[in-house]
């Protein structure tokens, strides 16, 4: 009885322990990094500029702008081949190349 008794104490006395370095181990420093990082943030005025005309003009920001499915409609039109396999970083990057191969194609035309 008394041996079944002190193991339920030191069950409890476990769970309790637990609690403790979960506390100390994941929530402190969650809330820590949260409150340096809000104090960072308030730091700096303005991370992206608004949406205006780099936005229209600049190729890399329009693409980074888009979703996946809009990269690969975006990539159809172009005619990369290849495109519906592609992650969204190496698609961006291949449109890129494209768009500027064909603005500089176009160019030399006029």
């Amino acid at each position: 009885m008394k041996n079944n008794k002190l193991e339920k104490n030191l069950e409890k006395a476990r769970i309790n322990l637990y609690n403790i370095l979960a506390i100390l181990i994941v929530i402190v420093p969650e809330y820590l990094a949260e409150l340096i990082y809000t104090f960072e943030v308030s730091q700096h005025n303005g991370i992206l500029p608004n949406e205006g005309d780099a936005w229209k003009k600049n190729t890399e920001l329009k693409l980074s702008k888009m979703n996946i499915y809009e990269l690969r409609l975006t990539a159809k039109r172009l005619g990369v081949h290849g495109y519906s396999n592609e992650n969204r970083n190496s698609l961006i990057k291949r449109i890129t190349r494209k768009s500027k191969k064909r603005i500089k194609w176009k160019s030399s035309k006029i």
